[in-house]
């Protein structure tokens, strides 16, 4: 086992950028549903109106999930980027 690891915070960075834009693009998504037909009145209409609405619950709930793992990610980073400025205090202690 190599006890090397090593961690490209600033690509971590980057991908928790790209995943919010995700995010905020799938949130956008099931804001943009298209007004509900009314007429004529069809017999299927009723459950179309329900699997859109579950699906834009579906979007918002991804969104949300993408969102929180953008964060997860940056808190990551920041957690790595932390425990190497420590570890080089301590390297240069010993010194």
């Amino acid at each position: 086992m190599n006890p090397d690891l090593e961690v490209d915070a600033a690509e971590l960075r980057r991908t928790a950028s790209v995943l919010a834009a995700t995010a905020a693009r799938v949130r956008s998504a099931a804001d943009q549903e298209p007004p509900a037909e009314t007429t004529p009145r069809w017999v299927t209409a009723d459950a179309a109106l329900l699997a859109a609405d579950a699906a834009r619950q579906q979007l918002v709930h991804l969104g949300a999930d993408l969102a929180d793992t953008a964060r997860r990610i940056t808190a990551v980073a920041e957690e790595y980027e932390l425990a190497d400025a420590r570890a080089v205090t301590r390297l240069r202690l010993t010194r």
